[in-house]
């Protein structure tokens, strides 16, 4: 586990359903992305890959589906809860994406979103 984390944005530069925030990032072995999002009020991290096939779920930084209440791929139109990964309908019922540990931290220079990387997924 890593004791090492990354400040991804500003807090404000994440609104309730708005666009996800993307980073790239190791998992595995293999380069992919992140991405963290913010729902209800809270911060979400993911690993920007759809269990169906293992594409990115974002068109353009967009995942939430257009009223704000679900992540969808937008290859295939899965969708998935924001705040647990869960599968809620497509082709890869009933799997869940890869969440990643995620918070947010006053910083003297304003709040921020924190990754804290562990696991599979590692910085760059």
């Amino acid at each position: 586990m890593s004791t090492t984390s990354i400040a991804i944005c500003p807090s404000a530069q994440l609104s309730n359903g708005g666009l996800a925030h993307k980073l790239p990032v190791k998992h595995v072995n293999d380069v992919a992305t992140a991405f963290f999002i913010r729902y209800e009020d809270q911060v979400y991290g993911y690993l920007n890959r759809c269990p169906h096939a293992g594409s990115e779920l974002d068109w353009e930084n967009s995942v939430f589906t257009r009223a704000g209440d679900l992540l969808m791929c937008a290859r295939h139109g899965a969708t998935f809860k924001p705040d647990t990964g869960e599968c809620m309908g497509g082709p890869c019922k009933p799997s869940k994406l890869t969440a990643l540990s995620v918070s947010e931290e006053d910083r003297p220079d304003g709040r921020v979103v924190v990754w804290h990387p562990e696991g599979k997924t590692q910085a760059l």
